[in-house]
């Protein structure tokens, strides 16, 4: 007892554990004050037994905490129920996991709420089962943080009750998902209403199915707002039932796609009115097609312009036909494209009227092609002009041909030149009455031979000369045949030029007469030849005179000779130049006796070759004495052959030496002895040594005098 405080402290652990029990009784508070955790731990499970309350409570908070298990073991309830809050505070989570539930059960309230975070998670569940209500309603909010999910899992009815809300908001997800479901749905609305909204979300799907209907009527919205996907899947329709519309719009996108079909189908007419865009947005196909009537009523134009084209593409064809065109028309433009082709048909008037002019240029040509012809009827012009090229060409040739006057003019160029040639050849008279020149310029060769004759025959000469020059070519020879001599006189230049030889066939005398002689010019030398000589024949000497020196060049030997003398007369020097040596041969003798002189002169060298016997027989002598020397030189030896002697007697002495030493053997004996003195001196050695013995020998005294 003499022993100071010092001194005491100074006692090694082999002394302190020494200590008799008549020794230890003697010991102040002030020595046990003194001693360290090492000493404390020192002394025999006897000694700490032995202990006074007032002796234990003397020990240091620092010193407490050397308790070993084994001397936590044996403490009296006498004992711990003595322990000062501070060495309730220093105890520690092995300590406390060796006490007794009968020690325990003796702590303070005040004493359990000094214990660390460390030392309370140390009790085992089973301990921590027998705490008293008081003992559980003085943990602070720390310590039910750190409680093991064992701990909260061991928490009986009793204990749950008076779990104040500030502890239910110290709990955290995991601890939360620990409870039992016996717990959870014991925990009043309050309770419940006081967890966290980042705790709430650790609510397993048998918790959740636990709930019950006032509990999640109570839920805050912060609550509902973290419910997960997985739990809103295990919500009954019962508790569904009773969510309030605000917690309904807070839910997260995940969570409202987390329902089954069967469970949206329940919400309410309210509830489905307070889902947001965002929550729309992201909605099962399942659920979309899952709504009911009632349901359907209340949805909003906003929600409906949150839909996807695949959630729209989900509807129940039902649901389609009972939109209003007020939610119709809120359907986004890409959302649109969605609707299948069931879905198109049972769409009604009033909804295909309504429909706004993007949502008709979003049009597939799979649904126009679903599209009914009194819906067609419906369409505004406004809309017909924004369908695209595809979707105009996905109507059928039937309904095409439904389509109002107002529609057709209503048709932009781009969407005429994306027509079928089914809805071309299906446009019926009042149709084709009002298509505008805009239109008719926009056809493609391919459209324009799909027109009905009665069409092509029914346009109007502004409409036919509005085509692409590039597309009159597409004009089938039965299309040619009927059209007026109107059209045809006011084709284009270019028109003209696009003309082929196969529709120029096809072409009528009548049409032909009135074509211009600026679009005569303008044919190509191919569709100059595709005249059959009889057409041919009935050109104007207008049209004759106004033909190409290469369109006469491409002329058929049956043209030429068709050419009637009018014609003829009318033929230029120019067009006569460019005449071949087959198209010159083919001339009818009574038509190379017509030519002038100037025209005869205007053969070229190459071509009068050309001139057959009976032609060279059927020239004048004033067209023989037209002939340039050039010209008698490149006539052939049958050529001068067919002379007589009329024809070569107006031949001039230059004619006679242009002849060639070839040419010069085909006159006749007795035609050589015709030629004038003139004529026999004019020739050249070379045509004397090419003459034959005949010639020679048909040479007379008044020839033979000039040689």
């Amino acid at each position: 007892a003499a022993l100071t405080s010092s001194q005491v402290g100074a006692l090694t652990t082999g002394q302190v554990s020494a200590l008799t029990t008549a020794q230890l009784a003697v010991v102040t508070t002030g020595q046990m004050a003194a001693l360290s955790s090492s000493q404390v731990a020192a002394m025999t499970t006897t000694d700490v037994a032995a202990l006074t309350t007032t002796q234990l409570a003397a020990v240091s908070t620092a010193a407490i905490a050397g308790l070993s298990s084994a001397q936590v073991g044996v403490l009296t309830t006498g004992q711990v129920a003595a322990l000062t809050t501070g060495q309730a505070g220093a105890l520690t989570s092995t300590q406390m996991a060796a006490i007794s539930s009968a020690n325990l059960a003796v702590l303070t309230t005040g004493n359990v709420a000094a214990l660390s975070t460390k030392a309370i998670a140390g009790l085992s569940s089973t301990n921590f089962a027998t705490l008293s209500t008081g003992q559980v309603a003085a943990l602070t909010s720390s310590q039910v943080g750190a409680l093991t999910t064992g701990q909260v899992s061991s928490l009986t009815t009793a204990q749950l009750a008076v779990v104040t809300t500030g502890q239910m908001g110290a709990l955290t997800s995991t601890q939360l998902a620990a409870m039992t479901t016996t717990d959870v749905a014991a925990l009043t609305t309050t309770q419940l209403a006081a967890v966290k909204a980042t705790a709430i979300s650790g609510l397993t799907s048998a918790q959740v199915g636990a709930l019950t209907t006032g509990q999640v009527a109570a839920l805050t919205t912060g609550q509902a707002a973290a419910l997960t996907s997985t739990q809103m899947a295990a919500i009954s329709s019962a508790n569904l039932a009773v969510l309030t519309t605000g917690n309904v719009a807070v839910l997260s996108s995940k969570a409202v796609a987390g329902l089954s079909s069967a469970n949206f189908a329940t919400l309410s007419t309210g509830q489905v009115a307070a889902l947001t865009s965002s929550q729309v947005g992201a909605l099962t196909t399942g659920q979309v097609s899952s709504l009911t009537t009632a349901q359907l009523a209340v949805v909003t134009t906003g929600q409906m312009g949150a839909l996807s084209s695949t959630q729209l593409a989900a509807m129940t064809t039902t649901d389609v036909a009972a939109l209003t065109t007020g939610q119709l028309a809120a359907v986004s433009s890409s959302a649109i494209a969605g609707l299948t082709s069931a879905q198109v048909g049972v769409l009604t008037t009033g909804q295909v009227a309504a429909l706004t002019t993007g949502q008709a240029g979003a049009l597939t040509s799979t649904q126009m092609a679903a599209i009914s012809s009194a819906n067609l009827a419906v369409l505004t012009t406004g809309n017909v002009a924004a369908l695209s090229t595809k979707a105009v060409a996905g109507l059928s040739s039937t309904n095409f041909a439904t389509l109002s006057t107002g529609q057709v003019a209503a048709l932009t160029a781009t969407q005429v030149g994306a027509l079928t040639t089914g809805q071309v050849s299906s446009l019926t008279t009042a149709q084709l009455a009002v298509v505008t020149t805009g239109q008719m310029a926009a056809l493609s060769s391919s459209q324009l031979a799909a027109m009905t004759t009665t069409d092509v025959a029914a346009l109007t000469t502004t409409q036919l000369a509005a085509v692409k020059a590039t597309s009159i070519s597409g004009l089938t020879s039965a299309q040619v045949g009927v059209l007026t001599t109107g059209q045809v006189a006011a084709l284009t230049t270019g028109q003209a030029g696009a003309l082929t030889s196969t529709q120029m066939a096809a072409i009528s005398s009548a049409n032909l007469a009135v074509l211009t002689t600026g679009n005569v010019a303008a044919l190509s030398t191919k569709a100059i030849a595709g005249l059959s000589s009889t057409n041919f024949a009935t050109l104007s000497t207008g049209q004759v005179a106004a033909l190409t020196n290469a369109q006469v060049g491409a002329l058929t030997t049956g043209q030429v000779a068709s050419l009637t003398t009018a014609q003829l007369a009318v033929v230029t020097t120019g067009q006569m130049g460019a005449l071949t040596s087959t198209q010159l041969g083919a001339m009818t003798t009574t038509d190379v006796a017509a030519l002038t002189t100037g025209q005869l002169g205007a053969i070229s060298t190459a071509a009068i070759s050309g001139l057959t016997t009976a032609q060279v027989g059927a020239l004048t002598t004033t067209q023989i004495a037209a002939l340039s020397t050039v010209a008698v030189g490149a006539l052939s030896a049958t050529q001068i052959g067919a002379l007589d002697s009329t024809d070569l007697a107006a031949m001039t002495t230059g004619d006679v030496a242009a002849i060639s030493t070839k040419a010069i053997t085909g006159i006749s004996t007795a035609n050589f002895a015709t030629l004038s003195t003139g004529q026999i001196a004019a020739l050249t050695t070379a045509q004397v040594g090419a003459l034959t013995t005949g010639q020679i020998a048909s040479l007379t005294t008044a020839q033979l005098a000039v040689v």
